[in-house]
């Protein structure tokens, strides 16, 4: 990557979008698909089960959006000093994190799968669905908890488009055997739990293999913990993206269980529609802020301090503004939902019409919060993006979860998300004037105390 002018970082930047979220939308999609056929040919209790497992599930993928955020920051830093070795010595250290998680993650699923159906509250007929997917899966764990990190790395080497390719393929061979598994075996969640797993690992092995056999740059080496502090920077640094996505694990789980307690079964069923609606929404405004953060890494790393602001900028608006969009579009697509997924359930399809609009007023807000914290991360100020998480993610939503259903009944669940992404908003503008812009304007000292030592 050089150093940009000003007439290419509109054109950089698009080069980092397209492949970003067009990869974003193939990663999701394993979820959406699998969601579909489990609605219209197992039934409603299936998908509820499958939304259920849902903050498991999200474990891998929340480790490895910390360790390829956290590691793609540094990678992308190093290499805009010129330092080659440590950048290629820390991304070796990031393989062997994703490894370990991966191996740690499958164990802990194929042993303890009744002990975690347990957990989410899962009974019956729910509970044995839950475990038939589990039990199916948990081979295939290592490759989620990789497949997203070595997409993100393959960007900083300049192979965005053969990620994209890879993440493309996999969709289609998702869609192919979840069709032929489902509905034509009618494995239920095994062959949807199959279909993924396999489908996940074919995106996964090539992405790999081209790091060790035709990458340049970002490529494995020996002999590469001579510093360990790359591995506990890369943790620190996407600590407030792992927080963000983990987040589910515990907000959804306690949604499960306002919903089942206020709404019943029924409720489950619509959540788990908003789910898939907000997850498009979200991992989309994700891939943007992502697209913009190895930029200002880079120009923040070159010193080139006009550079990173322009970049946020940039990142920020065209963020936003899908946000608005996709807001609008959510709108008027509450009916065609319902009949997507739930065609026999009219009952879940009226709540879906109550939820949407909720869904839709927290996707602004929710795209400046991401593009601020995204921003921090990438100057390198993760106890700043970290707060922006923790409100967001955390401490503001599971008060507001319980705060406004206690207030305002079922309605309450709806408008949780939308209440705490706006007064996150305040936090993060407030963060953003005293910590992100300080560092920003600061960048050509950064530049200059690394050039000397």
């Amino acid at each position: 990557m050089h150093s940009l002018n000003n007439a290419s970082l509109v054109r950089q930047f698009s080069n980092y979008a397209v492949p970003t979220v067009l990869a974003a939308w193939a990663y999701c999609m394993h979820s959406v698909i699998s969601g579909v056929f489990i609605g219209r040919y197992v039934g409603a209790d299936a998908l509820a089960a499958l939304n259920l497992l849902v903050p498991l599930l999200y474990l891998p993928y929340a480790f490895s959006v910390m360790i390829g955020v956290g590691g793609s920051t540094l990678v992308s830093r190093l290499l805009g000093e010129r330092r080659e070795r440590d950048a290629a010595a820390a991304f070796t250290q990031a393989l062997y994190l994703l490894g370990f998680c991966g191996v740690a993650f499958a164990l802990a699923i194929h042993f303890e799968a009744d002990t975690f159906v347990q957990w989410t509250g899962a009974r019956g007929e729910l509970a044995r669905l839950a475990k038939d997917f589990l039990h199916a899966y948990a081979p295939f764990v290592l490759f989620p908890t990789a497949c997203y990190a070595l997409e993100l790395f393959l960007r900083i080497e300049g192979a965005a488009k053969f990620g994209l390719a890879c993440l493309v393929a996999g969709g289609i061979v998702d869609v192919g055997l979840t069709w032929w598994m489902v509905s034509h075996l009618h494995w239920g969640m095994r062959g949807a739990a199959l279909a993924s797993g396999i489908s996940q690992a074919l995106a996964c092995i090539p992405m790999l293999a081209y790091h060790f056999v035709k990458a340049q740059r970002v490529r494995p080496i020996a002999h590469a913990f001579a510093q360990l502090d790359h591995a506990w920077r890369m943790a620190y640094n996407g600590s407030s993206e792992f927080l963000g996505e983990i987040a589910p694990s515990v907000t959804i789980f306690a949604f499960n269980h306002a919903i089942l307690r206020l709404l019943g079964d029924t409720g489950l069923v619509a959540f788990a529609v908003v789910e898939y609606m907000s997850m498009i929404a979200s991992v989309t405004m994700i891939a943007l802020v992502q697209s913009m953060q190895p930029i200002v890494s880079f120009e923040r790393g070159a010193g080139n301090g006009h550079a990173v602001s322009r970049a946020f900028t940039l990142g920020i608006a065209v963020t936003a503004g899908f946000a608005l969009c996709t807001a609008l579009v959510t709108l008027t697509v509450a009916h065609p939902l319902g009949t997507l997924f739930v065609p026999n359930s009219p009952a879940a399809q009226a709540l879906l019409r109550v939820a949407l609009p909720w869904c839709a007023l927290a996707f602004v807000p929710a795209a400046i919060n991401l593009a601020i914290s995204g921003y921090l991360t990438a100057i390198e100020a993760p106890l700043a993006s970290l707060i922006v998480a923790l409100l967001r993610s955390w401490l503001l939503l599971l008060a507001m979860l319980w705060l406004l259903p206690a207030w305002l009944g079922p309605h309450g669940i709806w408008m949780t998300v939308a209440v705490t992404e706006l007064t996150t908003l305040i936090a993060s503008i407030v963060l953003y004037r005293t910590r992100g812009r300080r560092l920003e304007l600061s960048t050509p000292a950064i530049k200059r105390s690394a050039t000397l030592s």
